[in-house]
Order: structure tokens, then C-alpha cells, then sequence
């Protein structure tokens, strides 16, 4: 018997926008580095927007790959969705007040980037709440077929 795997296509499509994340972080690394001195308070700033983001294409290809095993790490997902979700609102209000010379484009990425953000924790809570049904479904199963676990 195969292992259920809910919504199988949108874990992979959060794994394709957190590969594409991970690819645009490691541009504005280099771009950001060579622009800026890495000693001002905006760099250290931009640094810690970017390095979070790094994990996320990881975590989702272990929860495309094998969702049973890597499903206690989902909340850790959430939580640092919402982190950098909460960071990247502080970036658009800095960027709304303080604009920068090519801030329309900057300023639209980052409003694309917050709507993908908000898509991934939404698609992940959804996920968790399928594994959650299968889970429940499969236990009902066993006992009425008399197949308890201990």
C-alpha cells in the first residue's frame, strides 16, 4: 500500500517558487554586497531578510519528497513564513517612505514576493489539514478493519 500524498502538485509548486526565492536571494546577495558597504545598518538589514529564506526551498523539497516523515516540521514552515512575512511588510513600509532610485520595480517584486508568501502559508495550512483528514481516515480504517496500532 502507497503512502498517501496529499496535493501533490501544490507541494511541488511551493517547491518551484521557494527554488525561485532561493535563486532571487542569492541575485540580491551579490547585487546588495557589491552596491553597498557590508558595515551599514541597511546591509545587515537586507541580510536578514535574505538568510531565512534559504532554508525554505530545502524544506519544501522534503515535504514534496516524503511528507510523512518530514510532517512534524510544517509548523516550523508557518512560523517562518510568517517571519519573513513580517519582515518583508517592514521592508514595503521602508520602501514607501524612504524610496530608493529604482524603488517601483523593488517595491512591486517585494509586493509579488508578500502575495507568494501569503499563498505558501495558506497552500501549507491547507496540506496539513489534508494530511490531518488522511490521517484520520486511515485510523478509522484500521479499527474497523480490526488492525489497531500500539
Amino acid at each position: 500500500m502507497s503512502a498517501y500524498k496529499p496535493l501533490g502538485l501544490v507541494r511541488l509548486a511551493l517547491f518551484l517558487y521557494e527554488l525561485f526565492r532561493f535563486i532571487d536571494a542569492l541575485k540580491e546577495t551579490l547585487v546588495f554586497s557589491f552596491v553597498n558597504d557590508l558595515a551599514q545598518p541597511d546591509s545587515f538589514q537586507m541580510l536578514v531578510w535574505i538568510a531565512p529564506n534559504m532554508l525554505f526551498p530545502l524544506m519544501t523539497l522534503f515535504l514534496f519528497l516524503d511528507l510523512a516523515a518530514y510532517k512534524p516540521y510544517i509548523p516550523l514552515y508557518i512560523a517562518g513564513k510568517c517571519a519573513t512575512l513580517a519582515l518583508t511588510l517592514r521592508l514595503i513600509a521602508g520602501a514607501l517612505f524612504y524610496p530608493y532610485g529604482s524603488g517601483a520595480r523593488s517595491l512591486f517584486f517585494i509586493f509579488f514576493l508578500t502575495a507568494g508568501d501569503l499563498i505558501c502559508i495558506i497552500s501549507v495550512v491547507l496540506i496539513r489539514s489534508d494530511l490531518k483528514k488522511s490521517e484520520k481516515n486511515d485510523g478509522m480504517l484500521s479499527s474497523v478493519n480490526g488492525k489497531d496500532e500500539k
